[in-house]
């Protein structure tokens, strides 16, 4: 394990899709959703495999103090290392706060960026393509790794390049993001073979990203590149930008490259299908957790917090129960729960 290298796991996203069981005070990442271990906590236990606790950090909102002090415990990850945004504002604001952070500590500093909320099911593999992504980025590039998709999915971003199926050492160079597609566009990116899923998942040097920062978000260079400590955020956070690292910086910068993330059973976990995608299930093709009797069910997902829950004659559905809250909706419609959210928001509901 080498000093320099970082691991910053962002852990400040709200799980919206996941709801009723994630919510705005306890959020997916912070939740058993596979297993016994919280998603957070599956995230530390995976990358401390390849970097010391002490070069563990987290960013993530300041409403999740408590919950993060008692997931990372155990893991020996200092308090120190988890840094607290205001509010919440995107990525590129907090990638660039930790990016000056580190930088100022250590001006060779490499960091992982990482999502707190992923299951990546081979961690060996996963390891031993993120060394192939570390080496490139000790060469400067701001390197991304890349799934190669399996189905035509309209839920994720994609990454264009030459090829998915690179020649040996071949660099492959992000040529194109593009945001989530229509179902007719994933289907010819599918068949194009040159499309890779965003990951999310990020490795370069600290100031390497600074100084794209600095050309194409000088904004946010400005107020963040020197190094701000948790207590001078406060009066530099508000005034900042909301915008994602994708858009404001790796879509325009020259030396963004891929590293196509083979056989590491990754999953953004995006929303109850895709959780279904990952969970073992019975010969009718269902998962089924909790207090459940499913009669002629078939290809459904079933979890009942507390209650029996009863379900008769049904195919492709997502039935998710908690104590003040029932979700039901046919599976292909997993990724429309935002709008449950933001229907609540305005109520100014309490189970949002």
């Amino acid at each position: 394990m080498k000093k320099d290298i970082y691991a910053v796991i962002l852990a400040g996203g709200a799980g919206t899709r996941f709801w009723p069981k994630s919510r705005q005070q306890f959020p997916k990442q912070f939740l058993p959703i596979i297993g016994n271990k919280t998603l957070l906590e599956m995230t530390c236990e995976r990358i401390l495999k390849k970097v010391l606790p002490g070069n563990v950090y987290i960013v993530t909102n300041k409403d999740y103090r408590a919950l993060i002090q008692k997931q990372i415990i155990s893991y020996k990850i200092p308090a120190k290392n988890v840094l607290y945004e205001p509010v919440g504002k995107n990525t590129a604001p907090a990638i660039a706060w930790i990016a000056g952070y580190l930088n100022k500590m250590n001006p060779d500093a490499l960091m992982m960026v990482l999502p707190s909320d992923h299951y990546i099911r081979e961690t060996r593999a996963y390891l031993k393509i993120m060394q192939q992504a570390i080496d490139l980025a000790q060469k400067d590039y701001l390197v991304t790794l890349g799934i190669v998709p399996t189905r035509p999915d309209t839920g994720y971003g994609y990454l264009k390049v030459k090829s998915t199926s690179p020649s040996k050492n071949q660099v492959l160079k992000v040529e194109k993001f593009t945001e989530k597609p229509t179902l007719p566009v994933a289907k010819r990116f599918l068949r194009a073979k040159k499309y890779l899923w965003n990951s999310g998942m990020f490795i370069w040097k600290a100031a390497v990203i600074l100084d794209e920062f600095e050309r194409h978000l000088p904004r946010l260079h400005w107020a963040l590149s020197k190094g701000v400590s948790q207590r001078g955020i406060s009066r530099k956070w508000k005034g900042l930008p909301g915008v994602s690292i994708d858009y404001g910086i790796l879509e325009k910068a020259k030396n963004v490259v891929a590293v196509p993330a083979l056989k590491i059973g990754w999953s953004d976990l995006g929303s109850w299908e895709s959780l279904y995608d990952q969970l073992p299930k019975d010969r009718q093709g269902n998962v089924l957790k909790g207090d459940v009797l499913a009669l002629n069910a078939r290809n459904s997902f079933v979890w009942s917090e507390k209650r029996l829950v009863g379900v008769i004659d049904a195919e492709h559905l997502i039935v998710i129960d908690t104590p003040d809250a029932l979700l039901v909706c046919p599976r292909e419609s997993a990724q429309k729960v935002r709008a449950i959210i933001d229907i609540l928001k305005k109520k100014k509901s309490r189970l949002v």
